[in-house]
């Protein structure tokens, strides 16, 4: 059974009426004094989890079912012990107080029954107290407070004395409430807060029962700021699921009432949460929310929230919730069918107006049609036009490619043969100048051996042949085809050393233009590839030759069968300035 409050069960057809029509006012001041506390995407957080939990109610009651009859099983084991049964019938009791209530006062029944067998005065008095507390929380009253009046609080412990007289106290709230009749609701009120009194004035200061106590009185007295302090601590202590739903639902009334909406609503939902979690259908938290966004407007989950509510009320067998709810539903009810009638009504409109325009299309689609006609004859004939064309353009491309192509090629011949004709200038100079040379120093060489035989001076002429040193000789024509070479290909050095890495490079003495083996590729680039006759220019043997070309092209980076290759792509000297 919930301590409900005063103001939200009052709510009749009339002020929830006005209420609906003070939505907006209302909402912009909670707003205002919240100061931000709490942001929407809480409440939108906690909302999708209760639409979680409410779509697996089903799986929720199985496993309340299933516990229900592992404890049944326990019974039947221990059922020859009276203390065993004694418990298991308070575990059961426990199990279906908030479930289902005819089962619920059938095992409070047999608790009653095993206590007066055990002759036990504590267990027999707090089994009427359990016995008060089924019959109230079905909305029998008078019932319950007849029980209670049964009870003898001297033979109970601190803690069910208390219990029990924190049961009184809420069960003459529930009753003042239930009557609304101004006399006997301050008689029946002022009794719930003596008893409110009674506990404060006995228990701890601080402990639990004193703050429920301190907590509800504060509810009743109208003194919402202390109330709510007193249950933010409450929720700070220990305590079973079905006392901190119904502390989160005092909660969260006070902070509607102190126009903190954010904080009510939050706290309201999270009451529901455990509520549908654990299973209990005698809630009033789901009402009160349901209750709470019909206000706010929002009809879908108001109608959605009332439903399961109203199905919980039945399946727990509440008279007096079911009676509450009663009074709401076809509020909400007839808000859903204004909406429903409202959405079809715009349906309608939509329908029409849709109907209007698919006609237009279909007439636009006539004309549409007829002009597509005409325009695919255009479109042929173009077509045609323009496929002459494409072929005409594709034989001209194909044209300029070749001409592109021979231009090409032309151009690689012309390059060739300005190179070609470029060496024969250079090396034709050449060679007339070392050809007339060498006819001078024949002749010198001549005069001087014809004089010397005349004069019989057969030393001076074995002298002046002694004279005539074939290396040296060799040298200077070497150093003059140097000469020549770099004259026509000044960068060849530099883009053959790039052929090689830094460690591989040739690095060529003092006043030296060429080495060996530089001289033999000079050659190749000439055009001259034929061992045997670079061996004889050189004066090498064809296998030292061929050694050296070996060595040279395995220092490389680049491939042996492409090393020759990238030696004719150095370019001479008239190449690069064109």
């Amino acid at each position: 059974m919930y301590a409900t409050p005063v103001a939200i069960e009052k709510l009749n057809l009339k002020n929830i009426k006005y209420l609906a029509r003070c939505t907006f006012i209302i909402t912009a001041l909670f707003l205002f004094f919240q100061g931000g506390r709490v942001s929407a995407s809480t409440v939108d957080s906690l909302q999708k989890v209760l639409s979680s939990r409410l779509s697996q109610r089903a799986a929720y009651d199985q496993k309340k079912v299933a516990a229900i009859d592992s404890i049944r099983k326990d019974l039947n084991r221990n059922y020859a012990s009276p203390q065993q049964r004694y418990q298991n019938y308070d575990r059961l009791l426990d199990a279906y107080k908030s479930y289902i209530h005819d089962s619920a006062y059938v095992y409070c029944k047999k608790l009653n029954h095993t206590a007066r067998l055990l002759n036990d005065p504590k267990k027999i008095n707090l089994s009427k107290v359990k016995m008060g507390f089924v019959l109230i929380s079905a909305g029998m009253f008078k019932e319950g407070l007849d029980t209670l009046k049964l009870v003898d609080g001297n033979k109970l412990d601190e803690k069910d004395r208390l219990g029990y007289l924190f049961l009184q106290a809420r069960s003459h709230f529930d009753l003042a409430d239930y009557d609304r009749i101004s006399d006997y609701f301050v008689s029946y009120n002022q009794i719930g807060l003596n008893y409110c009194d009674s506990i404060m004035k006995d228990a701890q200061k601080g402990s639990y029962e004193y703050l429920a106590a301190e907590g509800l009185k504060s509810i009743r007295q109208q003194k919402y700021l202390k109330a709510s302090r007193v249950y933010e601590q409450i929720l700070n202590l220990k305590q079973s699921y079905q006392d901190s739903a119904i502390n989160l639902s005092c909660l969260s009334f006070t902070y509607f009432e102190l126009k903190k909406a954010n904080l009510g609503l939050e706290n309201l939902i999270r009451a529901a949460i455990i509520d549908n979690t654990h299973s209990t259908k005698e809630g009033v938290a789901l009402t009160n929310l349901a209750n709470y966004l019909y206000q706010q407007g929002d009809i879908k989950r108001a109608f959605t929230y009332i439903n399961y509510a109203i199905d919980d009320a039945i399946f727990y067998g509440a008279r007096h919730r079911e009676a509450q709810i009663s009074n709401i539903m076809p509020i909400i009810q007839s808000e859903k069918v204004n909406g429903i009638e409202k959405e079809k009504s715009r349906l309608t409109v939509y329908a029409s107006t849709i109907t209007v325009l698919v006609i237009i299309v279909i007439i636009f689609a006539f004309i549409t049609l007829r002009q597509l006609g005409k325009l695919r004859k255009a479109d042929r004939l173009i077509v045609e036009k323009n496929t002459d064309l494409n072929n005409a353009n594709h034989s001209l491309k194909t044209l300029i490619l070749e001409l592109d192509k021979s231009n090409k090629s032309l151009s690689r011949i012309n390059n060739k043969l300005d190179e070609a004709n470029l060496i024969k200038d250079e090396y034709i100079g050449y060679f007339f100048n070392m050809h007339s040379s060498y006819i001078d120093k024949i002749d010198k060489l001549k005069r001087a051996i014809e004089k010397n035989i005349k004069t019989q001076q057969f030393s001076e002429i074995s002298y002046i042949l002694n004279k005539l040193n074939i290396n040296v000789e060799r040298e200077n024509l070497f150093y003059s085809f140097d000469e020549v070479f770099l004259n026509l290909f000044p960068e060849f050095i530099g883009d053959f050393n790039a052929l090689f890495e830094d460690n591989n490079r040739i690095e060529l003495q003092q006043h030296k233009l060429l080495n060996t083996e530089l001289r033999i590729f000079a050659l190749i680039r000439l055009g001259i590839n034929d061992n045997e006759t670079i061996a004889k220019i050189l004066n090498y043997s064809v296998n030292t030759i061929y050694t050296y070309k070996t060595k040279v092209k395995n220092r490389s980076f680049i491939p042996n069968d492409e090393f020759e290759h990238k030696i004719m792509q150095i370019r001479a000297v008239r190449e690069v300035v064109e």
